[in-house]
């Protein structure tokens, strides 16, 4: 099942695939968080993150019969917004090995949280940096500013795809019962270009509850901006899979 034209989701795992670009594309790592909440917070977390989301990497790339090209990392790779810590650096470094070993090449958008990644690159030739990127008919952006404005997407007919806002539903019981699970947002706006917002990848990071959370207090300059509640909620779940569930409009109509 496509997500938009030209882009399918991975094996029921937060990540998509761009066959156009023979490209899979994942956002929001934000490796060291665990790091983060012990040294500011005083909250100590089990450091499972970084190895949850490499065996993610590996199940996708087994689901292939031909690993994929390259690699897009749609920003917030890692999570300190200062200089990179030792935690953030080390699991960086295994990261990028690991990317190395795969892909022919790996694109890193910067997201709000990459300042100072470029120092760990440094010695991984395949690795490029950028602000935003655009191939062919696709846009990729962090999504945390926007530096264009909505009719420059729609006058090339544009396929915009971001991060950042970490989407996830809420769903309720009968009985009283909610859980939050993370979604796709995806669908062609009314100024006439496709927006695909991904889930975060990072096994810990919070999601938004996108049917509950008010269009106005959403994170994304651009979801501020267009017709959101016209676009179509993707379930993606390891145990209950990837799924269409409505438009989003649907989906708040049922909360309590």
């Amino acid at each position: 099942m496509q997500l938009i034209p030209g882009v399918e989701n991975v094996d029921a795992v937060p990540a998509i695939y761009i066959r156009e670009l023979d490209a899979i594309c994942v956002a929001d790592l934000h490796l060291g968080y665990e790091g983060i909440m012990a040294e500011y917070y005083g909250l100590f977390l089990p450091k499972t993150q970084f190895k949850e989301e490499l065996e993610l990497l590996r199940e996708m790339l087994r689901s292939f019969d031909r690993k994929p090209k390259r690699i897009v990392l749609l920003g917030d790779v890692k999570h300190e917004f200062s200089e990179t810590s030792y935690h953030e650096y080390k699991e960086l470094k295994e990261l990028f090995l690991y990317l190395e070993q795969n892909f022919e090449q790996i694109m890193i958008i910067k997201g709000n949280h990459d300042n100072f990644i470029a120092r760990a690159t440094k010695g991984f030739e395949k690795i490029e940096l950028f602000d935003e990127l655009e191939l062919g008919d696709y846009f990729l952006t962090h999504g945390h500013k926007l530096e264009k404005p909505l009719s420059y997407f729609a006058k090339k007919g544009r396929k915009v795809i971001i991060g950042h806002e970490h989407p996830a539903i809420a769903l309720y019981s009968d009985v009283g019962g909610r859980e939050k699970l993370k979604c796709f947002l995806a669908g062609k706006c009314k100024r006439g270009f496709y927006l695909l917002v991904l889930p975060a990848f990072s096994t810990l990071a919070e999601g938004t509850e996108i049917n509950v959370v008010p269009q106005s207090e959403l994170l994304s300059p651009i979801l501020k901006l267009v017709d959101i509640d016209n676009l179509d909620v993707f379930l993606v779940d390891r145990d209950l899979g990837f799924k269409r569930l409505a438009k989003l409009v649907e989906l708040r109509k049922v909360v309590p």
